[in-house]
C-alpha cells in the first residue's frame, strides 16, 4: 500500500505504515484474520482464490523478482489455507467485482471493487464505488464524515 486516502482510512484503516508485509493485501488476507472483518463470510473463498491467483499472475509477470519470490515462501510456510489455493495453478489478475462489505459503523456497503493496474510499475489503484440503487454512497458519505473524527475508547 504505497498511499490511501481519508475515505480509505475511514473504511479499511492505516495500511500504508509499516513494512512491506503490513501493506500487502494479499499477505494481510492470509496472515491476519481481522483483514477479513469487512467481507462478509460467504464470499472469503472466493476472495483468497482472486488473491493467490493474482500473486501467481504478478509473479510471472515480475519474472523471477526475488521479493514476490520471498512472499510466496512465506504464504505457503505460513497459510495452509493460502497452499490450497496456490496449488490450484490458478494464474489470473483481480478483475472489477461485486461485493458486500460490513463496516462496523457504516453498516452494509454494496460496492463494486475495481482494480486498475500501471502497466509500467506494477502498482495497482483500487477503487470501491457504490452499487447504484444501494445505500452505499450515503452509507460512505456517513463513514467520510466519521473519518476525520476520533473516538475515545
Amino acid at each position: 500500500m504505497l498511499a490511501q486516502n481519508r475515505l480509505s482510512h475511514a473504511l479499511i484503516g492505516s495500511w500504508e505504515l509499516g513494512d512491506e508485509r503490513v501493506g500487502n493485501v494479499t499477505w494481510r488476507w492470509f496472515t491476519d484474520p481481522d483483514s477479513r472483518a469487512l467481507n462478509v463470510s460467504e464470499e472469503h473463498e472466493a476472495i483468497g482464490r482472486g488473491y493467490a491467483a493474482d500473486l501467481r499472475a504478478a509473479a510471472a509477470r515480475r519474472g523471477g523478482d526475488a521479493a514476490a519470490d520471498r512472499l510466496i515462501t512465506d504464504l505457503l510456510r505460513t497459510s495452509e489455507e493460502f497452499s490450497r489455493y496456490w496449488g490450484d495453478m490458478a494464474v489470473e489478475p483481480l478483475r472489477s467485482t461485486r461485493k458486500q462489505l460490513i463496516h462496523p459503523r457504516a453498516g452494509p456497503l454494496d460496492v463494486q471493487c475495481d482494480f486498475v493496474l500501471s502497466a509500467t510499475t506494477g502498482h495497482r489503484l483500487v477503487i470501491f464505488r457504490p452499487q447504484p440503487g444501494s445505500t452505499a454512497a450515503a452509507n460512505f458519505e456517513f463513514l467520510d464524515v466519521l473519518g476525520g473524527q476520533t473516538f475515545d475508547a
